[in-house]
């Protein structure tokens, strides 16, 4: 599988019959068009520096991100998402070139260069990668043993140890001598630390090649009095009706507080314990949950607020997964836009979204007060500013005051070969419950696709002029970030000397009429009108044909009433 999904959804049949040599590597590629379903196709696109009798093996779906991803690997006798034979993954993408491990560490962390460590040029493209070859392995090596904690009673405890190598190594933690049950990743955590959990604690790396100790790491309790603190804070929760809103605290003190959750101020009776659930929420149930945490040496307080609301009426009405430039060159990225039909404001904290995978375990969380307005569209876009949105798409071709939220993880990215949009909201406790969701089929390079507010359906590709559609500033792209009609007010295309004059073509609505201005300062209070042409199409050009002596002349184009 990729990164999201797990075991329930890993594809096994590429493995059926197939057998690895010791010291062989296989490629697994995935079928996406009638060009990529064989081997023949695939060794025409490499050509002869494929080794010979080379396992390629084509598989269906799991497509790998260029924004990054992941691959699990599972053995058939995995018994859970986290029993991995092994498991990579990788950041951005550069088109064109692979990912390959770095030779001192074993991390998937370098792009391939022509000539160097196996990698080649393919026949048939630019592409350059070392499909068949690899560099042997990568020495095990311990880079940071576990260390000593010391923690207050009832606090929880993270050892970790950090490691280099190829293979990746299998872990198991050893509690003074005697090895944990299911502590077999590379961190493990000691939960509610009393005297029967102290003492030394470590774990050992086996990657098939090599095995390595590390050195204990001792867990000691702190004897010294403390009042109580807050490690993990409650956050504020907006729900549905009918939703559960559950609030969480951490706390740690000398000897261990003991908790008192409140309503509005009264006291919840037997709401003792860390985490609180309010199921079925009702908008009665909508106010401020406080938490108090009391011993002998003080007493602290955390509260958060909770709304409880009926379902808003959002929906995503823009997705662009194929931009003109991409990430690895243009710095263009994926987007997509939710707008409100609704008749007031909506706080999206807490809100979540994923790719058609529709997990929300793998779902990315927008941890900030983020108030949609009604009518109001926002633009949700990965790993780019927001300043370097505008300047993609052009700061005057943009509405005024759109709001950009930047997201990035892992499987995330939208596959331009088909994908989708999934939003819940912070109350959705089952992947099924999402607030709304839109997919989409092949995408068109450059082009977005989005929303008919005539028919209210989404899927039709952008067009120029139409619903607010218009050419970004960089790349020409065709989308309509952050509105969903057309706007009335001129969007400049482009300026220049022409035969006849200075022309200038700009955005514009059919039967609207638009002047052309001019000044010899941008800071003047009053503007010269010049021509005024009715719009017949989408497009508009006005020249001045006039001879101006001054050094410098600035043009606007104003819209009549």
């Amino acid at each position: 599988n990729d990164n999201s999904g797990g075991l329930l959804l890993a594809d096994g049949l590429p493995f059926d019959g197939l057998v690895i040599a010791p010291g062989e590597s296989i490629l697994f590629v995935e079928s996406t068009s009638p060009a990529s379903t064989n081997a023949d196709q695939f060794r025409a696109w490499w050509g002869a520096n494929l080794p010979p009798g080379q396992q390629i093996v084509f598989y269906v779906g799991n497509g790998l991100g260029s924004g990054g991803d992941g691959i699990r690997l599972y053995a058939p006798d995995a018994a859970n998402d986290f029993d991995l034979v092994d498991s990579v993954d990788f950041g951005t993408a550069v088109r064109g070139l692979s990912f390959t491990y770095n030779t001192n560490t074993g991390a998937l962390a370098w792009l391939s260069t022509n000539g160097v460590r196996g990698a080649f040029k393919a026949d048939q493209a630019d592409d350059i990668g070392s499909p068949g070859f690899h560099q042997g392995p990568v020495p095990l090596a311990i880079t940071r043993n576990p260390t000593n904690l010391s923690v207050n009673a009832g606090d929880n405890a993270t050892f970790t140890v950090a490691y280099q190598g190829l293979p990746r190594p299998r872990f198991q933690w050893y509690y003074k001598g005697d090895p944990i049950p299911g502590a077999r990743f590379s961190s493990f955590t000691v939960t509610n630390a009393q005297a029967d959990k102290l003492g030394a604690y470590s774990v050992v790396l086996n990657n098939g090649l090599q095995e390595l100790v590390s050195s204990n790491g001792v867990l000691a309790l702190n004897a010294a009095p403390a009042p109580p603190v807050f490690l993990t804070l409650a956050t504020d929760q907006n729900v549905f009706i009918g939703q559960r809103a559950t609030f969480r605290v951490e706390v740690s003190g000398v000897p261990q507080p003991t908790l008192q959750w409140r309503f509005n101020g009264t006291n919840i009776p037997g709401a003792t314990a860390a985490t609180l659930v309010i199921n079925n929420a009702q908008t009665s149930d909508s106010g401020v949950y406080s938490v108090l945490a009391t011993n002998s040496q003080g007493i602290a307080t955390n509260q958060a607020t909770l709304s409880v609301t009926t379902r808003p009426n959002l929906l995503i009405t823009e997705i662009m997964p194929a931009q003109s430039t991409n990430g690895g060159f243009g710095g263009h990225n994926d987007w997509w836009e939710l707008t409100s039909f609704d008749d007031h404001p909506v706080d999206l904290i807490g809100y979540r979204f994923d790719d058609s995978s529709a997990l929300l375990a793998t779902s990315w969380t927008n941890t900030n007060h983020v108030v949609i307005a009604p009518g109001e569209s926002i633009v949700f876009v990965e790993d780019m500013t927001a300043d370097a949105f505008q300047k993609w798409w052009g700061p005057g071709r943009l509405p005024a005051n759109l709001q950009i939220i930047t997201y990035s993880g892992p499987a995330l990215s939208l596959s331009s070969l088909g994908d989708g949009v999934v939003l819940w909201n912070s109350g959705a406790t089952e992947d099924f419950d999402p607030l709304t969701a839109e997919v989409f089929s092949t995408a068109t390079l450059g082009v977005s696709f989005g929303y008919n507010p005539d028919s209210h359906t989404f899927g039709d590709l952008s067009q120029l002029g139409v619903f607010g559609a218009f050419p970004a500033q960089r790349g020409g792209d065709i989308g309509s970030p952050g509105t969903i009609r057309n706007r009335p007010e001129p969007i400049l295309l482009e300026s220049a000397k022409g035969a006849d004059g200075f022309v200038v073509t700009f955005l514009s609505q059919a039967g609207r009429t638009y002047t052309l201005q001019s000044s010899t300062s941008l800071t003047a209070p009053v503007w010269t009108d010049l021509n005024s042409v009715t719009a017949a199409s989408v497009t508009t050009s006005i020249t001045n044909a006039a001879v101006n002596s001054a050094p410098q002349v600035f043009y606007r184009v104003g819209l009549q009433p």
